[in-house]
């Protein structure tokens, strides 16, 4: 194939007629210097629903095209349909988590598949080093939110009231600007990519998919957050959460140790990382790790964020078609923060909080993928509407005024880079390179400070569970699609051996559990276990009441953590009750547990008090004929500083 400069790719971008094309600069944390910028060219198609995508992806590899051409910065082509590179990018809606059993407003958005046939490596030079085409500004008419901080205020204050927020339920509400661009095309969309190259620094994608056809959609912004991605055999997710607005003059340690000592920010991000922790222990072997916090620095915002990665499990494909979106963008517990934004945001989202998905395969002929939360970015339609929505993640201790500042700053980010006019002695040269702010030493100890506090089994675990272990057979408590399961089993297995799961509503469960010949394990699930109108828990009652009065003496123990523990109590102790948990008083709580104090993670809305004082009851170790153990805390939190050593008790 004839070499192609740069500018004759580039060119490409701006005739009558442009076929779908994406922009991509991905800075992966460590690597060396500024990433390229990587322009792809292809067919988009489209799907009602992400279970359709092997069917859009096409039969050649699992992941990805046919007769797809790599092309270098040099220039030089090459076919990569057995080789390296990216195979096809997904743009995966906020609706598809109604695939998963998830409550969500159907507004109909597709999942829009771009199957690559050119790659094309650029230097961001390339960009940064031109004007914009035809230099005229970008024309920007009737911009602005459509509700005000005080409505929006209005919406965070009802929430943070409610029994749910006060029982530690935290959920991203979202407010949405609008403008409309009548000049828009591809050309513009270059030429905002452009800005935002020079703007914004520390992004983890900054991105332009256009979709092309006859009413295209296009997608501009700098996002953050990184989800989930598989690289040489591992699965790695970048959970983040935490904002701290940077002041006009730049960060100030004051201000940003008073950030990182923020209880509400760090506990925030300690319920994103539960999360997506449960999430990747569904999708890896053993030997799941949790690295951090770091700070991201943008150019207007610093957040706080982790890495986890463990042996990948499955492939590419796979992982993508199990992974939820980031709960960032949707909140924890993650199916009671889906119904809660499904009553307070009255639409749809659009691909706001969905993922952008970047599939292909490694130099070694591995599967990859790399992906990034649709959070920061700005959706244009045909007409030239365009859309961008911001939240701030809301729990019972926000407050209506920072939750609406929040908003505005993270609006304002992308919106001061596509509107502002880089200055002349920016144009011409490259981008600034992602800020360090954690080069300051007493930051760097309190991010230290931070790391110590979590879990070290998930930070640095060498747990090895002992040979001949008799397997345990966990309760599966129901009521939530997502079953919630998995961080715990990892723990289990880690701590005692094997384990096995029984669902509540499976035929011969109750027999089964009785009969088990090891230790019996009442997981953690929603609900208020005195509920007298939900059949699910009267069943886990009459469960729990008749492992607590009929399992054989003398056996291995009952034992319960979080609803489990709650229904145990009830069985087994006559003036146990069932109360809300006070609001205020936080996630992680120092507790003695079984003779040790821990920092433990409280997750349920209700407790179980006993006694006439109404003392809240946070462990149980019955020790008659039949051994019956539990806590309401989480052991599997990352905020639960011994929860391999809670569980070891427990089960043993």
């Amino acid at each position: 194939m004839t070499p192609t400069t740069d500018t004759d790719v580039l060119e490409r971008l701006y005739g009558a007629d442009v076929p779908p094309f994406a922009l991509l600069r991905r800075q992966r944390p460590g690597a060396p210097g500024p990433a390229p910028v990587e322009l792809l060219f292809g067919e988009v198609r489209e799907a009602a629903r992400a279970a359709e995508l092997t069917e859009l992806a096409g039969p050649d590899d699992g992941v990805g095209t046919e007769g797809a051409e790599s092309v270098g910065a040099a220039g030089e082509a090459g076919a990569c349909g057995a080789g390296p590179g990216p195979r096809l990018l997904a743009l995966l809606p906020f609706r598809h988590l109604a695939g998963h059993g998830l409550v969500c407003h159907d507004d109909g958005t597709p999942v829009r598949v771009l199957r690559v046939r050119e790659h094309h490596v650029l230097p961001v030079e390339a960009f940064t080093g031109r004007p914009a085409r035809g230099g005229r500004p970008v024309r920007w008419q009737d911009a602005g939110f459509t509700t005000s901080d005080a409505e929006y205020g209005d919406l965070v204050r009802e929430f943070a009231a409610s029994e749910e927020a006060r029982g530690g339920l935290n959920v991203l509400l979202r407010r949405d600007w609008t403008a409309h661009l009548p000049e828009f095309g591809p050309a513009v969309a270059v030429d905002l990519f452009r800005r935002l190259l020079i703007a914004e620094s520390g992004a983890h994608w900054t991105f332009v998919v256009h979709t092309g056809g006859a009413r295209p959609v296009t997608l501009v912004g700098a996002t953050p957050q990184g989800h989930v991605g598989v690289e040489k055999g591992r699965v790695v997710m970048n959970p983040l959460c935490g904002t701290y607005r940077r002041p006009p003059e730049g960060p100030d340690t004051g201000g940003l140790l008073a950030f990182l000592a923020d209880r509400k920010e760090s506990e925030e991000l300690a319920t994103t990382v539960d999360a997506e922790v449960a999430v990747l222990c569904g999708l890896a072997g053993r030997g799941v790790r949790v690295e951090g916090p770091f700070l991201r620095g943008m150019a207007h915002l610093l957040h706080t964020q982790c890495r986890i990665s463990g042996p990948a499990a499955a492939g590419a494909r796979e992982t993508l078609a199990r992974t939820l979106f980031a709960s960032t963008a949707v909140g924890s517990p993650y199916a009671d923060a889906c119904r809660a934004i499904h009553r307070y945001e009255t639409t749809g989202r659009g691909y706001y909080g969905g993922l952008l998905a970047l599939l292909g395969r490694d130099a070694a002929g591995g599967e990859e993928l790399d992906s990034a939360a649709a959070i920061r970015t700005l959706v244009v339609d045909h007409r030239g509407r365009a859309r961008l929505s911001v939240g701030a993640t809301v729990g019972g201790r926000s407050t209506p005024e920072a939750e609406a500042a929040e908003t505005r700053t993270k609006a304002r980010a992308l919106l001061t880079a596509l509107t502002t006019d880089p200055p002349a002695t920016e144009q011409a040269g490259t981008p600034p390179t992602p800020v360090a702010p954690d080069v300051d030493p007493a930051v760097r100890d309190a991010l230290a400070r931070r790391h110590a506090a979590l879990s070290a089994f998930w930070t640095d675990g060498t747990t090895a569970p002992p040979a001949d272990a008799a397997p345990v057979l966990v309760l599966d408590p129901g009521g939530d699609p997502l079953a919630g399961l998995a961080a715990l089993l990892h723990l289990v297995r880690a701590v005692h051996g094997p384990a096995e799961v029984v669902r509540h509503d499976a035929p011969g469960a109750a027999d089964a559990l009785l009969r088990h010949p090891g230790p019996v394990l009442l997981a953690s699930g929603p609900g208020r276990p005195d509920d007298p109108g939900c059949a699910r828990l009267a069943v886990l009652r009459r469960t729990a009441a008749s492992l607590v009065r009929d399992r054989p003496p003398g056996g291995p123990p009952v034992a319960g953590v979080g609803l489990g523990f709650q229904l145990l109590a009830l069985a087994a102790l006559p003036d146990a009750r069932v109360v809300t948990r006070p609001g205020g008083t936080g996630l992680a709580r120092r507790v003695e547990a079984f003779g040790t104090p821990v920092t433990a993670a409280f997750r349920n809305t209700y407790a179980i008090v006993t006694g006439p004082e109404g003392r809240e009851l946070v462990t149980l170790d019955e020790k008659g004929e039949r051994a019956v153990r539990g806590v309401q805390f989480r052991p599997e939190s990352v905020l639960t500083t011994d929860g391999a050593g809670v569980l070891r008790r427990l089960l043993d």
